[in-house]
């Protein structure tokens, strides 16, 4: 259920591969150079960068912080009616590991996840009523709007 109050405080993560191309380093100091503007205006209280592998074994028992940021995006996007696919991805690989193929999930070069009050808010670039939504254009509705609002698919109203 979306939230109908404020929240107090949001912060941005901006998760980019550890291998970037020129042309995606480029992108990536663009995204973070926005987000420092909003952080200066007060639209964000923060954010960091992670870094994460391009690829990782869909099953295994080595723990591994991109499957569960996978998991946590994939959660949020099943209750917002959101789909991470294309952008996230799986795809049979060989191991150099194992020598055997198996199935891996193979990470977006860039994404953007929104937490509000430490809960997950939003997560770009994704898929919507057959629509994508990119890192780009939610960053420019986040800088347009310019304030703090519930997740982006809830009305808020203020008293006067």
């Amino acid at each position: 259920m979306p939230k109908t109050e404020c929240p107090t405080t949001r912060r941005a993560e901006l998760f980019v591969r550890s291998d970037l191309p020129r042309p995606s380093r480029k992108r990536r100091v663009s995204i973070e150079e926005r987000l420092s503007q909003l952080q200066r205006r007060g639209v964000l209280d923060g954010f960091e960068t992670t870094s994460w592998r391009k690829r990782i074994p869909v099953e295994g028992d080595e723990p591994r912080p991109e499957r569960d940021r996978y998991n946590e995006f994939a959660e949020w996007a099943r209750e917002a009616g959101a789909c991470l696919a294309p952008f996230f991805d799986t795809r049979l690989c060989y191991s150099m590991e194992t020598g055997e193929k198996r199935t891996e999930l193979v990470m977006p070069v860039l994404c953007l996840a929104i937490y509000e009050d430490g809960e997950l808010a939003q997560v770009a670039p994704l898929g919507r009523d057959g629509q994508t939504r990119s890192i780009d254009a939610f960053l420019t509705d986040l800088a347009d709007s310019g304030t703090r609002t519930a997740a982006d698919t809830a009305t808020v109203t203020t008293a006067n």
